[in-house]
């Protein structure tokens, strides 16, 4: 690859700032739909359990029976919750790289400025 020049590396880093702002941006926007996929799901999840609790109420049921009929009643609101929850681990994760990655440059510049570069 050859050696980097001290444009190279500033390059590096306002590539990797303007990054930042975007995940920041996006983390933002995912966890907003998380929370309200999470809402999605409660109430959908206490709707179907108060419709067991209506349907079945003449015979006796468990409470994991009970959550089962739920749970199976509501599982688009629950994929979607999953889904939205994993877009936004995703979006941290990628965050915290990116932090990983500026860092580096930063040392990068520091080292070269440091050897006269």
């Amino acid at each position: 690859m050859g050696e980097l020049t001290l444009d190279q590396i500033h390059r590096g880093i306002l590539k990797e700032m303007r990054t930042l702002e975007e995940l920041v941006t996006d983390i933002q926007r995912a966890g907003q739909e998380a929370a309200k996929a999470d809402a999605r799901y409660k109430s959908a999840f206490s709707e179907a359990r108060l419709n067991v609790r209506a349907l079945y109420g003449h015979q006796k049921m468990t409470v994991d029976q009970t959550t089962d009929i739920a749970t199976a009643g509501t599982d688009d609101e629950y994929t979607q919750f999953i889904i939205t929850a994993n877009f936004l681990t995703t979006c941290r994760e990628a965050l915290r790289a990116s932090q990983s990655r500026l860092d580096g440059w930063r040392t990068l510049a520091v080292s070269f400025r440091n050897a006269g570069g």
